[in-house]
Parts: C-alpha cells; sequence; structure tokens
C-alpha cells in the first residue's frame, strides 16, 4: 500500500480509524484504572463490614448474658 496514492477520503477514513482505536483503548485503560480503586474501596468497605459483625456479635452476647443472670435472679 502507498501512501502516496490515497485520496482525502481515504486519508480522512485512516485518521478517524486511528482515532477510534486510540480513544477505544483509553477508554478501557480508564475504566481498568478507576475498577482497580474501586476494588480498593470495596475491600477496605468488606473489612470495616466484618469488624462491625465481630463488634455487634460481643454486645449480642453480653446482652444474652446479662438476660440469662437477670432470669437466675428473678426465679430464685
Amino acid at each position: 500500500m502507498d501512501f502516496n496514492t490515497l485520496t482525502i477520503t481515504e486519508w480522512i477514513a485512516v485518521f478517524t480509524f486511528i482515532g477510534g482505536m486510540i480513544f477505544g483503548f483509553s477508554k478501557f485503560y480508564a475504566m481498568f484504572t478507576r475498577l482497580g480503586n474501586t476494588l480498593e474501596k470495596l475491600e477496605k468497605a468488606i473489612s470495616k463490614l466484618e469488624q462491625s459483625q465481630i463488634d455487634y456479635g460481643q454486645r449480642l452476647s453480653t446482652i444474652e448474658a446479662q438476660i440469662k443472670s437477670l432470669f437466675k435472679q428473678v426465679g430464685g
């Protein structure tokens, strides 16, 4: 293929194709970069949720123990 014999329309087509390829690659790069940031935030949120579940589990155990001791005191 000789680039000297291309018409204006063909040059426009070539530049459009190359521009579309560059645009597509940049969009995918941006998407995957944001995906990494989103995964980091999701991991942090999951660890916070796990910690809060542990805290609520401990509180529930304490409340159950208090209820049992109250029933033992009332029952006699």
